[in-house]
């Protein structure tokens, strides 16, 4: 079987590694390989695959740019699934669609993504899930001032991304055909409490409360999964025992 994966950066890397684990073989196409799913032919460079994983991504707070980014993204590879025959498998976010966080422009943009795909994709599973371990990893590099980083304030239910690689592997090969699941982790926390618990110990961080109905619902609790969604992966102490010690 052969998975293409669509994005590069840390998820597309461990998905690739959860397809090679199943025994698959993946292709990874994004800027870095020399494909842009905004402007190059998702068809015709897309032929051949068996399943497309959508885990595009583009850092920006602006709905507009968020929104017109991740539609443009789903609208092509929606295409090149249906034109070749192939399962499409879109990565996510747990309640990205919430009114209340419809200002932050990002979780917009995913919101709209669904959409569109649940419109023009014929064989489309959207994997959710909530914030990844790594993301606070990733904030911590994004928003740096000189030595000090900001910690938006959130609680957050985070799952290893490594376990959301398998479950997305999952769908990818059809061993689960849901239209839609969400996933998370098996604890609850503030993503300052996550922060915390990472070897950086060279960088300053101050909490940051953001602004508006979206600051207080991200405060609130409007990331933690529903009910219904699947709980996978490690708790952070495990994860963390696991990993190889990062510095920041």
């Amino acid at each position: 079987m052969r998975i293409a994966i669509v994005g590069g950066g840390i998820s597309g890397r461990a998905i690739e590694q959860a397809v090679i684990n199943r025994g698959a073989t993946p292709q990874l196409f994004s800027r870095s390989t020399g494909f842009d799913v905004l402007h190059d032919d998702a068809t015709r460079r897309l032929a051949g695959f068996d399943a497309i994983i959508e885990a595009t991504g583009t850092f920006t707070t602006s709905k507009k740019t968020a929104t017109e980014f991740f539609t443009r993204s789903t609208r092509a590879l929606a295409a090149a699934a249906r034109n070749n025959g192939a399962r499409h498998i879109l990565l996510s976010i747990v309640n990205c669609e919430h009114p209340d966080v419809q200002g932050y422009g990002y979780f917009a943009g995913k919101a709209a993504q669904e959409s569109v795909a649940r419109i023009e994709s014929e064989n489309v599973s959207i994997i959710r899930t909530t914030q990844w371990f790594e993301f606070a990893e990733q904030n911590l590099a994004r928003l740096k001032v000189g030595p000090v980083s900001f910690i938006p304030q959130m609680t957050i239910q985070p799952v290893a991304l490594a376990a959301a690689a398998e479950v997305i592997v999952d769908f990818a090969v059809g061993q689960r055909k849901d239209s839609t699941a969400d996933f998370a982790g098996p604890e609850v926390m503030t993503l300052w409490e996550l922060t915390q618990q990472l070897p950086h110990t060279r960088r300053l961080t101050i909490p940051l409360p953001l602004p508006g109905r979206f600051g207080r619902a991200f405060r609130q609790g409007v990331c933690l999964p529903g009910p219904d969604a699947e709980v996978i992966g490690p708790k952070l102490r495990q994860w963390l025992t696991a990993r190889p010690a990062q510095h920041g």
